[in-house]
């Protein structure tokens, strides 16, 4: 079986030598916390170059994808695409038979992506040749995923001071011209347009589809990325595969969808009211998002609450809405530091918790916030949903409500 590492991964060329990355004086040429938006793919590399002698974090965001791309001093150490890149990256370590207590130390969460990038620095430490060899086809992936998109929004954070992460590194413009000659192969395709769509089996009449792990990865729930690894087959190789098998209607090629993460590309052709919730509960976070898109908002969900205060930056949302018990902070506790923001420091804040105890309410209303108790059971969604949407219209209030 072919070796998962083809043109498209290999061409890069061998990175330069380890370092420990820190921050020097960063020169300033980006804005830093201001968001960029309306950027083609042109003007995008144009401000990651402008972007090459200072450390940190470029956010770029297009309609279905969010990228993290951790930049030093010419040169770039990881592109991280937030949704996927923990099970990505573990998937890509086992791939490369990196040891069993690298694969290991992915497990869990991180409180930002400096932390993660300190683990993934401590498992290259450890196993250095497959984890440079994993983390390239990780980045050039990434890469590709970016260069089959347009339309970005891009936010530049400085790495904050005395941030050490020994990473191997790679110059920029070598990884994008590889990336750019993977895409001109894609833009080929008639049926597939990204790496990261999903296939779905139409056809399992079809002698292919009696192959047991070809019917596994045809569920409609598996990136090409992925499809490609479990063959352990280059990527260009089995794009070619599945757009042929899509000419012969044997697999359908599903579309992207968009990401709550990439809102402002769509708020810039849809002009809404963006509400932000923060909660550790996917359930949550979609059952409100169904509920308040149904009224006519826009709705930014972060699981993370480490997370929650870059994306408040980044989305202005007209109100947010604070789950109390959280694994990485505390509700409160980020309630504090989003206080503390000179930005957001006017920002109405509601507290959304299951503990309708009176301790809360007080401290609630202490911090200047509101309080509205989650629904314990189903009889009490009718009155929570009526007193959702009367602190809606009277927050931040939709234009189209006939009702008010």
């Amino acid at each position: 079986m072919s070796s998962p590492t083809d043109n498209f991964h290999s061409s890069a060329g061998a990175p330069n030598a380890p370092q420990v990355l820190y921050e020097g004086e960063s020169i300033p040429s980006i804005p830093a916390g201001q968001v960029l938006t309306n950027l083609n793919r042109q003007s995008l590399l144009a401000m990651l170059e402008l972007l090459q002698n200072n450390i940190g974090i470029a956010r770029v965001n297009s309609a279905h994808l969010c990228w993290n791309l951790f930049i030093t001093n010419g040169t770039v150490a990881l592109i991280e695409e937030t949704a996927e890149f923990i099970p990505t990256l573990q998937r890509k370590l086992k791939l490369h038979k990196t040891s069993a207590s690298a694969q290991t130390q992915l497990t869990g969460r991180f409180p930002n992506s400096y932390a993660l990038y300190r683990m993934v620095g401590q498992i290259y430490e450890q196993d250095p040749e497959a984890t440079r060899t994993a983390l390239k086809e990780v980045m050039l992936e990434n890469l590709l995923a970016l260069f089959l998109e347009d339309d970005f929004t891009l936010l530049w954070q400085p790495a904050p001071n005395n941030t050490k992460i020994h990473l191997p590194i790679w110059k920029l413009g070598v990884l994008v011209e590889t990336a750019q000659r993977a895409a001109q192969q894609w833009q080929q395709f008639q049926h597939l347009h990204h790496p990261y769509q999903t296939v779905q089996l139409i056809d399992d009449d079809n002698t292919i589809a009696q192959i047991p792990l070809f019917i596994k990865m045809t569920t409609g729930k598996h990136r090409i990325t992925q499809i490609a690894d479990s063959f352990q087959q280059p990527l260009i190789r089995t794009a070619i595969k599945l757009e042929k098998l899509a000419q012969e209607h044997i697999v359908a090629v599903l579309p992207l969808s968009h990401s709550n993460e990439c809102l402002n590309f769509i708020i810039e052709k849809d002009p809404v009211i963006k509400v932000m919730i923060v909660d550790d509960s996917p359930l949550i976070l979609r059952q409100f998002r169904d509920l308040l898109d149904s009224w006519g908002y826009a709705v930014v969900a972060e699981q993370s609450a480490a997370n929650a205060v870059f994306t408040m930056l980044e989305h202005d949302p007209k109100v947010v809405f604070l789950d109390l018990n959280m694994p990485e902070v505390h509700g409160f506790e980020l309630l504090k530091q989003i206080r503390r923001h000179r930005k957001l420091s006017e920002i109405p804040i509601v507290i959304l918790t299951a503990e309708n105890s009176t301790t809360n309410s007080f401290r609630a209303k202490w911090a200047h916030c509101r309080f509205l108790s989650k629904p314990r059971t189903g009889k009490d969604t009718s009155e929570f949903r009526q007193q959702l949407r009367e602190l809606l219209r009277e927050v931040c209030p939709l234009p189209s409500d006939t009702l008010l």
